[in-house]
């Protein structure tokens, strides 16, 4: 059973992939399933875990889901889904460029940290990479997209175009770093006014502003 087809049209939902709301009993078993792996690890859940995590009976699971397999098959589509649909509704608020990219920005970070329970790399790395490598295209092509304008705006400002594909491959490979290197406050300063700085580098080039003297 696909259960990223729209089975439901709820609205406190999250959206399947292709734009469909998930049953509410589907999200809470996803939630749950997260949260029984970074506590016990994929190999050391079972369905059991599962329903108690989740607060679902074992009746509403197996309607869903035959086994722990078809689960964690889903929980991986339900977060990077979920990545592709908040990235692109964060940029979409913005119409200033710059904005939009600092939109980008502040949701890729929270989203990495939300979904990235402390020591689950740790409990379960077996999981995240699998998922980091089967996933890692998406998440590319998502933050592609929700920088679209923004990325027009540079071509504009700089007068040819700069390398899209390569840029968000950059900040995937970048944040994801962080999940392996701990980062501090500085860093989420510094990741949150990339924007400020790829402007002002591309103005520089572009000869919009004249460069700072070195001191």
């Amino acid at each position: 059973m696909n259960i990223f087809t729209p089975l439901s049209t709820t609205t406190d939902s999250p959206p399947s992939r292709d734009g469909g709301r998930l049953p509410t009993s589907v999200v809470k078993i996803l939630e749950g399933a997260l949260r029984g792996i970074a506590s016990r690890g994929a190999r050391r859940l079972s369905m059991s875990d599962i329903s108690d995590a989740s607060g679902v009976s074992r009746g509403t699971l197996y309607r869903y889901f035959s086994t722990k397999e078809e689960v964690m098959a889903a929980v991986a589509e339900f977060v990077c889904t979920n990545f592709e649909t908040g990235v692109l509704e964060a940029a979409e608020q913005h119409d200033d460029p710059i904005e939009r990219f600092r939109a980008v920005m502040k949701f890729f970070s929270r989203f990495t940290v939300e979904r990235s329970p402390e020591r689950m790399l740790e409990i379960e790395p077996s999981f995240y990479l699998e998922f980091f490598n089967s996933h890692f295209a998406r998440h590319k092509a998502a933050v592609e997209a929700a920088l679209g304008r923004t990325f027009d705006y540079f071509d504009e400002q700089w007068g040819h175009p700069i390398n899209r594909q390569a840029t968000a491959e950059a900040l995937v490979r970048m944040q994801l770093s962080s999940l392996i290197v701990q980062t501090d406050a500085r860093w989420a300063e510094l990741w949150e006014n990339a924007p400020d700085h790829v402007h002002h580098w591309i103005s520089q080039f572009a000869g919009k502003i004249a460069p700072c003297k070195e001191k």
